[in-house]
């Protein structure tokens, strides 16, 4: 059997076409910084790219800064805005569900800066509960940071009410848009945030390199100094192949986005129905919330969801237990802990995050896998005790 992907956090894909454009692009690995013919050359290339992901994200190519990861834009959008005047954040809001380069950021703040630390309440459904932010508003420099979907649950956030609320009262709106890359168009221009992060690898692009929109207007101070790179706003040497990368990574995303979207709710449908038809036992994290098609966070209580993942990973079924930046940890996740799960119930935690390159045929494969995993965990040799059917 293939090796099927259940999990996109754990294996990096490129789309097809992708690898080809950069191995072009490393022909000339002139810097975009040389003041000679192929430096200029390589600008030209890098300022092309710029101008691709641009279209994508719906924004200036003046307002996309290039990064090395989703983790280092979400990082310098809390520790980068300097408001009117100069100051930092007095206030950092943000959702208890944030990925861990978001909350550790904020609270590094709090450690060396004072900046006061709010996570907002979230409703019964684990969605931010947006009267409440009205209602305990701080005033001040305040920044919110509140992600789209969450990677390991799929929760989708009302993000443009809680930035339009944000932005009518003075404050710096940044949103984590990595989950929902591939399944919803950013339109940043049209939509209410400052600050927006993008992942090179969440969309089929080359791992090392990530996006921060910076609306026009937003004042930034590096977080990484050096030289004139990105107009002053991030030193270091451009990576013009992986900026390659990206910029084909999101065409073909553009180009194929409607079939992918239909073809991701369609695999989304069927694999919930054969949970529901063949894993009883196994708990559904966010069943009653607004989700995004293709994260599915099941929960099997009494079981190791690492265990699993090692188990099925023999039958060359990959899964998740988590984010991708938390995997090596042994702890529940600060997300299923946040909606109010047990440590007993966390630790089943098994998560698939479905892309592209997922069909309809990987359901059966998964199911096989999961359900040997699972009796060969209980012990037993049939399904007595274990919630499967037959």
């Amino acid at each position: 059997m293939n090796e099927i992907n259940m999990h996109a956090e754990s294996v990096p894909l490129l789309r097809f076409g992708v690898k080809e454009v950069m191995e072009r692009a490393l022909g000339t690995t002139v810097l975009a910084t040389a003041r000679h013919r192929n430096g200029l050359h390589a600008l030209e290339r890098l300022e092309k790219a710029r101008d691709h992901v641009a279209h994508y994200l719906g924004c200036e190519a003046s307002e996309v800064v290039f990064v090395g990861s989703g983790s280092e834009a979400n990082t310098w959008a809390l520790a980068g805005v300097r408001f009117p005047g100069g100051g930092t954040a007095d206030h950092i809001l943000m959702s208890p569900l944030e990925h861990v380069s978001v909350i550790n950021t904020a609270l590094s703040l709090q450690e060396q800066c004072g900046t006061k630390v709010t996570f907002l309440a979230l409703d019964g459904t684990g969605h931010v509960d947006l009267e409440a932010l009205k209602r305990k508003w701080p005033g001040g420099r305040v920044i919110v940071s509140v992600q789209r979907v969450n990677p390991e649950t799929g929760h989708l956030q009302p993000i443009d009410e809680i930035g339009k609320f944000v932005r009518s009262q003075g404050g710096v709106f940044h949103t984590d848009f990595v989950a929902a890359e591939g399944w919803e168009e950013p339109n940043f221009a049209g939509r209410p945030f400052d600050l927006l992060t993008l992942s090179s690898s969440a969309i089929g692009g080359p791992p090392g390199i990530s996006v921060l929109c910076i609306r026009r207007g937003v004042r930034m101070v590096p977080l990484i100094h050096g030289g004139a790179q990105e107009d002053g706003r991030r030193g270091g040497a451009q990576p013009v192949f992986l900026a390659e990368g990206l910029a084909e990574a999101v065409r073909l995303a553009v180009l194929h986005g409607a079939r992918e979207k239909k073809g991701l709710e369609e695999l989304d449908r069927l694999l919930v129905q054969k949970i529901r038809s063949d894993f009883s036992q196994l708990m559904f994290v966010g069943d009653k919330s607004v989700r995004r098609p293709g994260i599915i966070n099941l929960l099997l209580p009494g079981f190791d969801g690492q265990a699993l993942l090692s188990l099925m990973d023999r039958d060359r079924v990959i899964v998740g237990t988590g984010s991708s930046c938390s995997s090596q940890s042994l702890k529940v996740s600060h997300v299923l802990t946040a909606l109010g799960f047990s440590s007993r119930e966390g630790q089943g935690s098994v998560v698939l995050s479905l892309g592209w390159w997922n069909q309809p045929s990987d359901v059966e494969p998964w199911a096989h896998a999961l359900s040997k995993a699972i009796r060969a965990l209980a012990g037993l040799g049939g399904a007595s005790g274990t919630g499967l059917k037959g």
